[in-house]
C-alpha cells in the first residue's frame, strides 16, 4: 500500500536526545535577564499587549535554550494540558493588585516545564524497558501492554481531559517508533479509529485495553509485511 510520512514521525530521536538539555537553573538566569530587562521593579501594570509581547518573547527564549523536546514535543509555554499553565498565569491579574515579580513569575514557568518534561523522561524510561519478542502474537501482545501503559502515563500527566487526546497520538506514535515500527498510514489510520471517542476524556481501563489491541495488531502486521513482503499478512 502506499505510505505517507506521518508530521510528528521520528520526531522520538531529537526529544529523547534533548532532555538532558533541560537546566532549570540555567533556563532561570536567562529568563531573569530578559524580564528583569523588561519589567522594572516600580512597574504596577502591564497592559495586554505589552504581556503578550514578553510571553512570545519568553518562548522563543525557551524554544532556543530549554532543548529541542520543547518544540518538537509540543511542550510550549501555555498549553495547560502539560503543567496548568496557560497566558493568564504569566504575570497574572487574578482580581486584584498584579503579580509582576519575577522571580515567581519564573518559578511558575519553570515548574510548568518541568512537569511536561518529567513526563518525557517517564515515558523514555518505559521506551527503553520495552523489548518486543519476535513471535508475532507475542509481539502483539506485549505492544498492546505498552500502548496500554503509554496511555495511563499520558492520561496521569494531562489529566486525562481537553487536549489529552492529542497527547495521547504523539506518545503512541513515539513508542512505535522507540520500537522501531513504521508508522504507515494503515497505523496512523487504527491509532486515530482506536482513540477517536476519547477526544476530551482519557478511556476506561477496559476501554484502553481495546483501544491498545487495535493499535498493537495493525502496527505488528504492518511490520511483519515490510518486513516478508512475499508471506502476505492476513
Amino acid at each position: 500500500m502506499s505510505r505517507k510520512k506521518h508530521r510528528d514521525e521520528d520526531s522520538w530521536v531529537p526529544i529523547r536526545e534533548s532532555l538532558d538539555d533541560f537546566k532549570p537553573a540555567h533556563l532561570a538566569a536567562h529568563l531573569r535577564q530578559y524580564l528583569a530587562s523588561h519589567i522594572s521593579p516600580e512597574t504596577r501594570h502591564l497592559d495586554e499587549q505589552t504581556r503578550r509581547t514578553l510571553f512570545e518573547g519568553v518562548d522563543a527564549l525557551l524554544a532556543e535554550q530549554a532543548g529541542a523536546w520543547y518544540t518538537k514535543a509540543d511542550a510550549r509555554l501555555g498549553n495547560e494540558s502539560l503543567g496548568s499553565y496557560g497566558f493568564h498565569h504569566f504575570f497574572p491579574n487574578p482580581g486584584g493588585p498584579p503579580d509582576l515579580r519575577v522571580e515567581s513569575n519564573i518559578e511558575r514557568i519553570l515548574s510548568a516545564l518541568g512537569v511536561a518534561h518529567e513526563w518525557l523522561c517517564t515515558l523514555d524510561t518505559y521506551f527503553r524497558s520495552v523489548a518486543l519478542p519476535p513471535d508475532e502474537e507475542d509481539r502483539a501482545a506485549v505492544l498492546s501492554d505498552a500502548v496500554r501503559r503509554v496511555l495511563e502515563l499520558t492520561a496521569e500527566a494531562t489529566g486525562g481531559e481537553e487536549a489529552w487526546h492529542h497527547y495521547a497520538l504523539l506518545s503512541v506514535g513515539w513508542l512505535l517508533e522507540s520500537q522501531g515500527l513504521r508508522r504507515t498510514e494503515r497505523v496512523e489510520q487504527a491509532l486515530s479509529e482506536a482513540l477517536a471517542d476519547f477526544t476530551h476524556v482519557a478511556p476506561s481501563t477496559e476501554e484502553a485495553r481495546q483501544a491498545a489491541d487495535t493499535i498493537a495488531l495493525a502496527a505488528v502486521k504492518e511490520d511483519v509485511s515490510r518486513r516478508y513482503p512475499d508471506e502476505g499478512v492476513s
